[in-house]
């Protein structure tokens, strides 16, 4: 988009051996961060007071939350996420994970503070105009809508959110070279393209080449991230789920997939559970919902901007922070 960008810094997981969230070390992270962070939420405001927006829209972004909160004088807030789904009555539980739902919960809350929330789903649910939260279909890349899946796929694709599991991917590979597999991964430095062997490549990370594959593939296994999940699903791909270690995110993910019938959930990557999973998912009902997305969005919009159409856009873009291994 033709329009002026200015980046910030953003809040960030630190991970251990490349694969586990650590709190400690996201924590530590944070607090040495206080400062950039407050000159941030300083700088929001100056630049709402220059461009004057109509609605600032808050793609789960904690700084901008803060902004919301601690300021009276400023346009309406739309917050974007799934995340906002924490809390519905319709939403998955997870009794093993009752502390980490009550943090999720409250960091969710500062998210979405002061704004009207927008609450991504997989499935229909009823909106809570008390919690000013709307309930809406993913909001998925266009490039999506214009695939046409093979029903003949003959490989399985791989999407690694952080590179330390690669080793487990070829310790299963040892025991089942004849079942394809191309992996997508984060690995520094890595080539566009590298071939382990006749049946296992690896892929550096390409949006547009990975969601072209994933049309072409017979399964998806992944971490439980949101996104991944809700392509799959429209493309009918059944689903080998992995959520990363101590992120309660994916976990609540890969619990609400299964329920769904989406797929199968583990606690690493040892594939032995694609026997279990159908040819093709029968996503009619999914993708009946999915085609909402937009009208949705957009009657969002013009309720909270009281009709009006927005005319000036900037945006802010989240500088990338490196996660380090603790």
């Amino acid at each position: 988009m033709k329009m002026p960008i200015t980046r910030i810094p953003k809040l960030d997981f630190s991970l251990k051996n490349n694969r586990k969230v650590s709190l400690p070390a996201t924590l530590g992270g944070i607090a040495r961060k206080l400062p950039a962070y407050c000159r941030a939420v300083r700088e929001l405001k100056a630049l709402v007071r220059e461009t004057r927006p109509d609605v600032i829209i808050n793609f789960f972004e904690p700084l901008t939350g803060i902004y919301a909160l601690t300021c009276r004088h400023r346009p309406p807030v739309i917050a974007v996420a799934h995340q906002f789904m924490c809390g519905h009555p319709d939403y998955v539980r997870a009794p093993a994970l009752r502390l980490q739902q009550f943090v999720m919960k409250w960091f969710v809350r500062l998210v979405g503070a002061a704004s009207t929330r927008l609450a991504l789903s997989l499935y229909e649910a009823a909106d809570l105009p008390e919690k000013n939260l709307t309930v809406c279909p993913p909001i998925l890349r266009r490039q999506l809508f214009e695939l046409h899946p093979s029903p003949a796929g003959n490989f399985v694709l791989v999407y690694l959110l952080n590179h330390g599991y690669a080793a487990q991917i070829i310790e299963w590979h040892k025991k089942n070279p004849h079942i394809a597999l191309h992996c997508f991964y984060d690995k520094p430095d890595a080539p566009p393209e590298f071939r382990h062997d006749d049946t296992l490549t690896f892929h550096r990370l390409d949006g547009e080449k990975f969601l072209r594959m994933m049309a072409e593939c017979k399964f998806v296994a992944c971490t439980a991230g949101f996104e991944s999940l809700s392509e799959a699903a429209w493309l009918g791909k059944p689903m080998f789920l992995v959520p990363v270690e101590n992120h309660v995110e994916q976990q609540i993910n890969a619990i609400d997939a299964t329920r769904l019938g989406l797929g199968v959930t583990e606690t690493s990557f040892n594939l032995d559970r694609l026997a279990e999973l159908p040819g093709r998912l029968d996503n009619a009902k999914f993708r009946a919902w999915l085609n909402r997305a937009d009208s949705l969005l957009l009657q969002t919009l013009e309720r909270v901007v009281h009709g009006s159409q927005p005319e000036r856009l900037h945006f802010f873009d989240l500088k990338a922070v490196e996660s380090k291994a603790a």
